[in-house]
């Protein structure tokens, strides 16, 4: 078979010039392209061989319409992109003219922002960038491939939804959520819904122009070889007049508490708790180690009571989070699977120790362990160029240096503050619990 010698003819494209770099405070060189483009280019060793690309433009799902949203279900979307071309090029073609090469370049959206994502090595960045260039220019919507990825789905969809674990999950956004359509799990009405033309109206609707577009390289890269590309390829979108934002759905965890308990056949007898405790508070770094903080302390915990002391559990895992977009909030959740026999006594006994510890605060043993592990992480975070890229690219969006901001607060957390944050989202009154349970014909051990 014969292939494409390349992607593109880099002659054919117009480029824009970039003008005089600025630094940042991490060493990056900063651009605006004539096309509007704001460019980073973050040289940073780390990770030998190894460069990150990130475009990215607000708005994402947020802009896609309810009624559209079927067809941009997590799973739809990526075996579409999945089994996707680019441009004149097949799926297929596109596989096989990238043998050989270690890069590799997909379009995202997400729940706020859009774009395209990639990683290469210092010597298949050019290709990376024409792909870049590419999905966003000249998308490619062939409905045998599309048609591929969904008969993956419908493959394997039937016999998931009659699983436990999706049932549970239907359950809790259920639970969290209500009946808010934006917020689901896939069934197969998705499948009936999702189509290519929805994909294509909103893909080219949300990737039409480059008005608010940010591209950051990062890695080890030459920045006097790679501009002249990113002015080539990136200076070649079509420029736009407004940038766009996304939008507020107010997709939030409907207030106040519930618990959703639920009986299902398995075949397995197992019982599945997941408790969410969150609130409304205002973002703030020293909360949000503080609460990682507590996070470590009870998943040690829970360790004890529930699984070595009950012998009931097979693990239970502690989560927490704090967000500040597109609202702020702070959210902890408690996840095990038991025997069914058990059940009842770990919920209290989860219940209780997440209670004390917001009530009379951790040992001193507990806080010294649980310091020392936030204290570890930090070197081991910045061996990774994917982190140092996520820092650079926070403080261009947010204007905060996440990684000082995170070591100064690791050295400044305490027991206090820990006890503090956890008073403060049990304090908020939101507490949905989500319980499967097996029915009574499966129960038999």
């Amino acid at each position: 078979e014969d292939l494409p010698k390349a992607f593109l003819d880099p002659d054919a494209l117009p480029g824009s010039k970039a003008g005089a770099p600025e630094t940042d405070p991490f060493g990056a060189q900063v651009y605006t392209l004539g096309n509007g483009v704001k460019v980073i280019l973050y040289k940073n060793d780390v990770q030998k061989d190894r460069v990150s690309i990130s475009l990215s433009k607000d708005g994402g799902e947020s802009l896609i319409a309810t009624e559209d949203l079927d067809s941009f279900d997590s799973s739809v979307f990526s075996f579409f992109l999945r089994n996707t071309g680019v441009a004149g090029f097949s799926g297929m073609t596109v596989t096989k003219m990238l043998a050989g090469k270690n890069l590799s370049v997909t379009p995202y959206i997400n729940s706020l922002r859009h774009g395209i994502q990639g990683t290469s090595t210092p010597k298949d960045i050019e290709t990376a960038l024409q792909l870049v260039y590419l999905f966003y220019t000249q998308p490619r919507f062939d409905e045998e491939e599309f048609g591929q990825g969904m008969k993956q789905l419908q493959s394997i969809l039937p016999n998931l939804v009659n699983q436990p674990t999706y049932k549970f999950q239907q359950n809790m956004y259920k639970a969290l959520y209500g009946d808010n359509p934006r917020m689901g799990v896939i069934s197969l009405e998705t499948l009936e819904k999702a189509n290519l033309a929805t994909i294509e109206k909103n893909y080219r609707r949300l990737f039409a122009d480059a008005a608010g577009v940010t591209v950051q390289i990062s890695g080890d890269i030459d920045n006097e070889a790679l501009l002249p590309m990113v002015e080539k390829y990136i200076g070649s979108l079509p420029a736009g007049d407004k940038a766009t934002c996304y939008v507020d759905w107010n997709n939030d965890i409907i207030p106040g508490t519930r618990v959703d308990d639920a009986a299902v056949d398995m075949e397995t007898p197992k019982t599945t708790v997941l408790r969410v405790f969150s609130a409304p508070i205002k973002y703030d770094r020293n909360k949000a180690v503080a609460l990682e903080a507590a996070t470590y302390i009870l998943n040690m915990r829970y360790v004890t009571s529930l699984r070595e002391e009950e012998g009931g559990t097979y693990g239970a895992q502690v989560y927490d989070a704090m967000s500040f977009e597109p609202k702020d909030r702070a959210m902890m959740q408690i996840y095990f699977d038991c025997k069914p026999a058990v059940a009842d006594k770990l919920i209290s006994l989860a219940g209780e120790g997440l209670n004390s510890l917001a009530s009379e605060g951790p040992t001193a043993e507990e806080f010294d362990m649980a310091k020392k592990n936030l204290e570890k992480k930090i070197p081991e975070r910045r061996e990774t160029l994917a982190y140092w890229a996520g820092v650079v690219q926070d403080f261009h969006r947010y204007g905060f240096n996440k990684d000082a901001e995170y070591e100064a607060a690791v050295a400044a957390v305490t027991p206090e503050a820990l006890t503090g944050i956890l008073n403060e989202i049990l304090s908020a009154g939101n507490a949905v619990d989500v319980i499967v349970r097996p029915a009574k014909t499966s129960e038999a051990e």
